[in-house]
């Protein structure tokens, strides 16, 4: 799974080493993320040597979790510095943010593995008929795309802003039970992670407010359907938008996360790898007891284009 999923592994042991308030769960974090980071430098010339548009994003998260870890990865910095710079945005984002709408013809990545251009509705090795992702996970995954581009120093000549600028043509957000809903809590909890750093700052209570609103507005069908990825998210989301720990909602979810999970340590929701490690992931963040760095009292400027109590 490491090989596949390096860069999200890294830095889901970098944020729980770094976000818990617990000194065991720090240690023992930062002690497997160190030992998995090396392993990943380690095999840095085999991993450039395959870099293309459709993975690079993922060595570039990768190399900020190796970062957050205390590990300074300066020659695979520059080895992504120079993939990323002769790769349009609209190619690594799927599109281009400062010259058109999120777009609605992007595959999703095969069942075989691969990727197609946008427009395609086959794929190219296989021959199945491809998935078109929602635009909200298309905007979400060009968000998170810039955001780790900016930590890294990346030449990506798209900012978090520029997409955190699009947030009011995101609403207003889909109902429970409809279509889009789904991919739209995603989009709204990236909002939420971007802006607060990955679980390092607590937002104020004045900032998202339509955005706080529908993410709890969203738990409660989430519960019913028996969703634990989805749920820690929100709970994880909700905590760092000043919802309180003894809010009913969050007791809610995390006593629904403590319940449902299996005797090997994991939630089981999914039927892919993948899957499987994300709830975990996000299980933990929604679980712990927080360590906040700081707290974000100020308002978000950049949502909207215009300072906003959104």
């Amino acid at each position: 799974m490491f090989r596949l999923y390096d860069g999200h592994l890294l830095l889901a042991l970098a944020l729980a080493a770094s976000t818990s308030r617990s000194r065991g769960l720090r240690r023992k974090a930062t002690a497997m993320g160190r030992e998995r980071a090396r392993r990943w430098m380690t095999r840095w010339p085999l991993i450039r040597s395959r870099l293309d548009a459709d993975s690079v994003m993922q060595q570039v998260i990768a190399s900020d979790g190796a970062s957050r870890l205390g590990l300074m990865p300066r020659r695979i910095q520059r080895d992504l510095h120079a993939v990323i710079a002769r790769i349009p945005a609209s190619t690594l984002l799927y599109f281009d943010p400062a010259r058109e709408d999120v777009p609605m013809d992007v595959p999703a990545e095969c069942a075989c593995g691969t990727f197609a251009p946008r427009g395609r509705r086959t794929c190219v090795t296989c021959g199945r008929r491809l998935k078109l992702l929602d635009p909200y996970e298309v905007w979400y995954y060009a968000l998170t795309s810039a955001y780790f581009c900016e930590r890294q120093g990346m030449p990506l000549q798209v900012r978090p802003a520029d997409l955190l600028r699009k947030v009011s043509d995101l609403r207003p957000y889909p109902a429970a039970g409809t279509r889009r809903h789904y991919q739209a809590v995603y989009a709204v909890t990236h909002i939420v992670y971007v802006l607060n750093d990955y679980g390092e700052a607590r937002l104020s209570p004045r900032v998202l407010r339509r955005e706080r609103a529908f993410l709890a507005a969203s738990l409660r069908p989430a519960l019913d359907r028996r969703e634990p990825d989805t749920v820690a998210e929100i709970v994880e989301s909700l905590l760092a938008l000043g919802v309180s720990d003894t809010n009913p909602l969050v007791e809610a979810g995390r006593t629904f996360l403590l319940a449902t999970q299996r005797p090997d340590g994991g939630w089981g929701d999914e039927a892919d790898e993948y899957g499987r490690f994300h709830t975990l992931w996000a299980a933990i963040d929604a679980l712990k007891d927080h360590a906040w760095k700081h707290r974000k009292i100020g308002l978000v400027p950049t949502i909207g284009g215009r300072r906003s109590h959104s």
